[in-house]
């Protein structure tokens, strides 16, 4: 009888690589390096840090999708650390990646950034002077 067919052994193989994936670390940063994130095998964030010139910037309100960026690469890095062993557990290749061809990869640890034109929700600012009391038109100009 395999590992395989053994439910015991194939869940005492289950829980090691549960053991490992909580203790190993994996890093990602966010498109302009200014937030890091540590997450473990298993995808739990364990650190999170923000370069201390981040608020500084002209755009502080990215910050957030900074640390969305950062945790999303670092929980992508673990995930393809994770996804060979788990393979090998149950007995199968792993699934490479489907990746458009137009695309070029992103190096490992890092996200990429979608186009701006492709979040409808979302508003921007960038043309607002919130210190003056002149309205501002759609396209950044004065009415």
């Amino acid at each position: 009888m395999t590992a395989a067919q053994d439910p015991r052994v194939f869940r005492d193989q289950v829980r090691a690589m549960e053991a490992r994936l909580k203790k190993t670390v994996h890093t990602g940063r966010s498109a302009d390096r200014a937030v890091t994130a540590t997450v473990t095998g298993r995808g739990e964030l364990v650190d999170l840090r923000i370069a201390d010139n981040a608020l500084d910037r002209a755009h502080p309100q990215l910050l957030g999708s900074g640390i969305v960026q950062a945790v999303q690469a670092a929980r992508g890095v673990a995930r393809s650390a994770a996804v060979p062993e788990l393979a090998a557990l149950v007995g199968k290749e792993p699934e490479s990646p489907v990746r458009p061809s137009s695309a070029e990869p992103a190096p490992a640890g890092r996200s990429v950034r979608a186009p701006r034109d492709e979040v409808p929700d979302e508003e921007s600012f960038d043309q607002v002077d919130f210190l003056s009391d002149e309205d501002v038109d759609d396209r950044g100009g004065h009415r």
